[in-house]
């Protein structure tokens, strides 16, 4: 997998659109989480109860502050703050999803990858 460019400055607004349009797209992104390199898959970006822009996302590769993600064929759903993410690309690849629970992170889903054509998590891509 591709590593995202380096740390760059982009608005909470521009990341905010740019996390909206892959999960509309059903496109990977890559980005910087506190400052650790990352493969998301959005499904829900949206409002925390606390009026904090957040996403459920689908954790492809990447590291953590606990060390680099398992290598697997599954991803990890995580509810991330789109606060912490840096040069956020969206990138040409394979859109992942796996079977979730129902997420309760995001209060108000702005967007749900479910609802655009081809955008049945359940289902894989």
């Amino acid at each position: 997998m591709s590593v995202p460019a380096s740390a760059r400055e982009q608005s909470t607004d521009e990341i905010c659109r740019l996390v909206r349009a892959a999960a509309v797209q059903h496109r990977p992104i890559t980005a910087f989480y506190d400052g650790r390199p990352r493969l998301l898959c959005p499904h829900y970006p949206g409002l925390q109860p606390v009026r904090r822009m957040a996403s459920v996302l689908l954790s492809v590769w990447g590291e953590t502050k606990d060390g680099p993600l398992p290598v697997s064929d599954e991803g990890i759903w995580r509810c991330l703050s789109l606060r912490k993410l840096s040069s956020v690309e969206c990138v040409t690849g394979p859109w992942r999803t796996e079977p979730h629970a129902p997420q309760r992170c995001v209060e108000h889903i702005e967007v749900d990858a479910d609802d655009y054509p081809g955008g049945d998590p359940q289902n894989g891509q």
